[in-house]
């Protein structure tokens, strides 16, 4: 196969995108923004938070890694990864980027030790997502074999949640060894065991669902909605959009609570 063929066409896409995944984590974002709301109007003593809300709190998070998965599988497919340099430099590609949302991850470490040092953001979904994209890396071939690896994953991290661990190491939070009461100590936390469990399963189902980077069944235009042209957008810019709706609600807050508008 020519190389310079393959170096020049690797990084290019198709046009057309799978409208339904950018329209599902759109939802998803717009589940954890009000969630995140109704969180920052308990913690600034607005409207006291009714707990039982966060029972669908793992709702949102499984629905982002299980798509995060299928996007990872979806992506490969369509930089036509065949050879193995193309691999190689595919390889790279998902190594950067999860090393760059990793440290975006890292970056929140350091502003919630500033400003929430008594629960801040050691190993949180952004940490997991990053790690979990470079993990992801040698599992991409594996394809239905996935459902294994991903079977005890899940299992493993439900195992190790029976059991608590006192004065555990950043290593052992981001395994999943945590405290008995894990959210005392900070605000955010998604170990690899089970989320990463969570993102194989999407790849099983991005290789069932979008072989050969066609649809294995029938769905209908929706781009023509107004709604769905909403949603979809949220989803496309969905990392920009979680890494700045905390500061704008909880500045928002810290405003209007300033000027005693509550």
């Amino acid at each position: 196969m020519d190389l310079t063929l393959n170096k020049k066409h690797l990084f290019q896409t198709h046009s057309d995108r799978f409208i339904e995944l950018d329209v599902l984590r759109g939802f998803a974002i717009i589940l954890m923004i009000f969630l995140h709301l109704l969180w920052d109007l308990d913690y600034f003593g607005v409207i006291p938070l009714n707990t039982t809300i966060y029972r669908m709190q793992v709702f949102v998070p499984t629905l982002f890694f299980v798509l995060l998965g299928i996007c990872l599988v979806v992506s490969k497919n369509k930089k036509k990864v065949h050879s193995f340099y193309d691999e190689t430099r595919y390889n790279k590609h998902l190594f950067v980027r999860g090393l760059k949302i990793f440290g975006f991850g890292m970056i929140l470490t350091f502003l919630t030790l500033v400003f929430i040092p008594d629960r801040p953001i050691i190993f949180g979904v952004l940490h997991c997502i990053g790690l979990s994209i470079i993990l992801s890396i040698p599992f991409l071939k594996l394809k239905y074999y996935n459902l294994i690896f991903a079977s005890l994953i899940v299992l493993a991290g439900f195992l190790i949640g029976q059991y608590s661990f006192e004065n555990p190491t950043v290593i052992h939070l981001a395994i999943g060894m945590h405290q008995s009461n894990v959210y005392q100590y900070t605000v955010d936390y998604f170990p690899i065991l089970p989320w990463f469990g969570a993102c194989l399963f999407g790849m099983v189902l991005g290789d069932f669902l979008y072989k050969d980077n066609k649809r294995r069944f029938s769905f209908p235009d929706i781009s023509r909605y107004k709604p769905v042209t909403m949603f979809s957008w949220l989803g496309k810019h969905s990392l920009a959009i979680y890494l700045l709706h905390q500061p704008v609600i909880a500045g928002a807050l810290s405003v209007l609570l300033f000027f005693s508008i509550f």
